[in-house]
């Protein structure tokens, strides 16, 4: 188990205690909704201190440039571009922007992809505190995750071993839509997983190894745990459906994705209901 921390968790100078990161490729239409939804979710009346982070990963060079006119109405603090020309990652598309958030900046790193979307039921519930305190109470625990809807999955969710605490599941693999790391932990590990290198993942309907297969990998072996929070109040949905039941892959259809974030809003934002 690695427990040994080279990041020390502190508020100050040195840069921020959470690093929340979106990564988009070019659903501009949905980003608009979905991220400042899980600003909402995850930051408003918390302690915490926090950067937000866009990066668009193969992004169209026509919806690219209408991202820096909404960076300040959404609060993102730094805006990434990056084609996918040379030194692409193997895989799914995803993985080439996933591997490249690390930094030893903020001891947190918060990744979600742009079309998933977060909801907070108790308005008192801080998210990012909670999932400090989850990462400092717990050094066999990397990585957290949870997303709602995750009964479409093809590689089933279940527990493995023991509880982390009561209302926090331990489970064997997680999703990359939404995943906070502790950075110290998780790394050196990855690492030596081969996180950073070009091949090492594989998407094929008779075999994949993407991003997420990799940090439930880091989360499930050495005696450490994905921790799952099943009990928060926070509900966290991806804005797609699988094209047949069973099946690894998504619509990835704007249509759909549209469908499902409205039916969403409906449900959690009707109108005239303040967040």
């Amino acid at each position: 188990m690695d427990s040994a921390r080279s990041i020390e968790p502190q508020d100050g100078p040195s840069g921020p205690m959470f690093r929340i990161a979106f990564l988009f490729h070019s659903d501009l239409d949905l980003l608009k909704t979905t991220l400042p939804r899980c600003l909402e979710a995850l930051t408003n009346g918390t302690s915490q201190s926090f950067e937000v982070v866009l990066r668009a990963d193969g992004t169209p060079q026509d919806v690219a440039e209408q991202l820096p006119a909404l960076l300040d109405a959404w609060g993102v603090d730094e805006l990434q571009l990056r084609r996918r020309h040379r030194h692409v990652a193997s895989g799914d598309p995803s993985n080439n922007g996933h591997r490249r958030f690390f930094t030893p900046r903020a001891p947190y790193l918060i990744v979600i992809e742009g079309d998933v979307v977060m909801y907070r039921s108790e308005r008192s519930f801080d998210v990012l505190t909670e999932c400090r305190e989850l990462f400092e109470r717990h050094p066999q625990v990397p990585v957290l995750s949870k997303v709602n809807d995750y009964d479409q999955w093809s590689w089933k969710l279940a527990d493995e071993g023991p509880a982390v605490e009561s209302g926090v599941r331990s489970v064997n693999r997680l999703s990359a839509h939404f995943i906070a790391y502790d950075v110290a932990r998780f790394v050196p590990v990855a690492e030596r997983f081969g996180a950073w290198d070009l091949d090492v993942f594989i998407d094929r309907p008779d075999l994949s190894y993407n991003w997420e297969d990799l940090v439930s990998h880091v989360g499930t072996t050495g005696g450490r745990q994905i921790a799952f929070p099943e009990a928060w109040p926070l509900d966290v949905f991806h804005c797609d459906r699988k094209v047949a039941a069973g099946s690894m892959y998504h619509t990835q259809e704007p249509d759909v994705k549209a469908e499902i974030l409205a039916e969403l809003e409906q449900r959690y934002r009707p109108a005239g209901v303040p967040a």
